[in-house]
């Protein structure tokens, strides 16, 4: 039991962020730290105890009418937690799959009288623990909406509890299960270069339609009406994919001790055949992975006889590029979450249906009313902000370097001179899925040439200043000790504070404009032209920062 207590706290710690010795430097990021919890953590938590409280409410209003369907009343509970339970699905198996044997810590344990499923074990709970902060959270929430509109009792807090924090084992355990039997009986991961990032956007684009396809209503009054009579299928497919998720609302929402003794019997019987697994094939799959490396392994005579001379700006932008598409823990997390806001934002607007208030803009925005137009100008410059710092590639590019820092020190290129490519980068993939998702919004708005332009330099200046803003903040304490690629970007503090800030001067530049517009009386071209200025004197003010106290910061690290 001590090793195994010794193995999750190390796996744990190897995927912290180390802190700065620097006072100063300690304070800011204590400082930043408040912020993000503020303007990150509790609107998130407010948001979801929000969803799941007032669709309940919904709900208890259709059974009051027709008390046969009392049995229903935790489906808007069990609808959120099993979308949960899905991204954990699709997240999780990158992560479990880098955990158990990409990581640079496996060829250090391996050779010590460790038992496999000691191995695993602790890896498995490491790895619940550090990546479902967020999941707990949202988790948390919608337990608590869920508890705050009904009958609040003892036992349903203490159910609530327990499911919150154990919930996520089934989808880890799930995905743990798919990678022992990928690596043990076939080819299809040989390292970590591979394609199987591209079997992820797959799974992801393919949910979104068959969700889209089951929520598909006229109103969220139709929409509560059916989840309170049972007739939403998505849930009752959802419940054979999850069958601890419904267990574990009926022990909730009814009070039902056995319902939640058949929950916790699901969770060890998974995760006992998990054990089962790993402790038989575990270890030869991670042969396998080893063969694999040595087998493929090039010469150095070989690789330096395909290099040529090249533009070294162009070369840098390329190895940048390369490291961000073929590495599958930056392409989910740095790429491919950029494709999951459409789908999230569609089903908003579905479950909505004719009701919701994006709509109600849209119209006001097409029929040219001075509120619509205001909304929506603000909506854009909100979205641009916020999706440049969501997918973390400018606040980790200094840390995604991690042993290969020399690299940047010591080659024939100035500083200013990387900081700017690495910048660019952040740009072309920020600002290329802005401008893509811009060119939609704006044929389904209707949108004038003149606002279709506006739009774009907004959101064009909006990703100039947060990519940059995102490289200086991880120029001051960058993550580079890490062993394996997704630990340079898990528990990266940076990452979370761009976004907090993002936030923040959205929430005030936004809650500014709607002021002035709506009370003060200025007119929106001004209000526009005031933004446009703002954003490009904010770009000019922190591309200068970045060049001065940046790049002392990057000199200032120790190799």
């Amino acid at each position: 039991m001590k090793t195994y207590a010794k193995l999750v706290r190390t796996f744990l710690l190897s995927g912290e962020m180390p802190k700065s010795e620097k006072k100063s430097k300690v304070k800011f990021y204590i400082t930043l730290g408040i912020i993000a919890t503020i303007f990150i953590f509790i609107p998130c938590f407010v948001l979801m105890t929000f969803l799941v409280g007032t669709t309940t409410v919904g709900i208890k209003e259709e059974i009051m009418k027709n008390a046969i369907y009392q049995a229903n009343i935790g489906n808007g509970l069990l609808l959120v937690i099993q979308f949960i339970c899905i991204f954990s699905l699709i997240f999780g198996f990158n992560i479990i799959l880098n955990s158990f044997y990409f990581s640079g810590d496996i060829e250090h344990i391996l050779p010590l009288p460790i038992k496999p499923r000691i191995l695993i074990s602790s890896k498995f709970l490491s790895v619940l623990i550090s990546e479902s902060i967020m999941e707990f959270l949202f988790l948390i929430a919608a337990f608590l909406g869920f508890i705050i509109v009904t009958n609040m009792n003892i036992t349903t807090v203490l159910m609530s509890i327990i499911g919150a924090f154990t919930l996520p084992i089934l989808p880890l355990v799930y995905c743990g299960i798919i990678t022992l039997v990928i690596m043990r009986f076939t080819n299809l991961i040989k390292n970590k270069n591979n394609t199987l990032t591209l079997l992820l956007l797959g799974i992801i684009i393919i949910l979104g339609i068959f969700a889209i396809n089951y929520i598909n209503n006229d109103s969220i009054t139709e929409f509560v009406h059916l989840l309170a009579i049972g007739k939403i299928e998505f849930i009752d497919i959802m419940n054979y994919v999850f069958p601890s998720t419904y267990f574990l609302v009926d022990a909730v929402s009814n009070i039902n001790i056995i319902s939640f003794l058949i929950y916790i019997v699901i969770n060890v019987i998974a995760y006992f055949i998990f054990m089962l697994l790993a402790d038989k094939i575990y270890i030869r799959g991670v042969k396998k992975i080893s063969c694999n490396a040595i087998y493929h392994t090039e010469s150095i005579t070989k690789s330096l006889s395909k290099c040529k001379k090249q533009n070294y700006i162009k070369t840098y932008i390329e190895k940048d590029l390369k490291i961000l598409l073929r590495t599958p823990a930056f392409f989910s997390n740095c790429i491919l979450s950029n494709l999951l806001w459409p789908i999230i934002i569609i089903l908003i607007y579905l479950i909505q249906g004719q009701d919701n208030i994006i709509l109600e803009f849209i119209n006001h925005y097409k029929q040219q009313e001075s509120l619509g137009l205001l909304v929506v100008f603000i909506a854009i410059f909100a979205i641009s902000a916020i999706l440049t710092t969501a997918n973390s590639i400018s606040s980790s590019s200094i840390s995604r370097e991690g042993k290969h820092l020399p690299f940047i020190k010591y080659i024939p290129v100035e500083y200013k001179t990387q900081l700017n490519i690495k910048a660019i980068i952040s740009m072309i993939i920020s600002f290329g899925f802005n401008f893509i998702y811009l060119i939609f919004i704006c044929y389904y708005l209707e949108a004038t040439l003149i606002d279709f332009i506006v739009f774009t330099i907004v959101s064009l200046l909006s990703c100039i200043f947060f990519t940059y803003l995102g490289i200086y903040l991880d120029t001051i304490n960058p993550k580079l000790v890490w062993e394996d690629e997704l630990n340079a970007l898990r528990g990266n503090e940076n990452t979370f504070f761009s976004m907090a800030i993002s936030m923040i001067i959205a929430g005030i530049l936004g809650g500014g404009i709607y002021y002035l517009n709506r009370v003060v009386g200025f007119l929106l071209p001004i209000l526009k032209t005031m933004l446009i200025i703002l954003l490009l004197a904010g770009s000019i003010l922190i591309y200068y920062k970045v060049m001065s106290k940046g790049v002392t910061n990057i000199k200032d690290i120790e190799i």
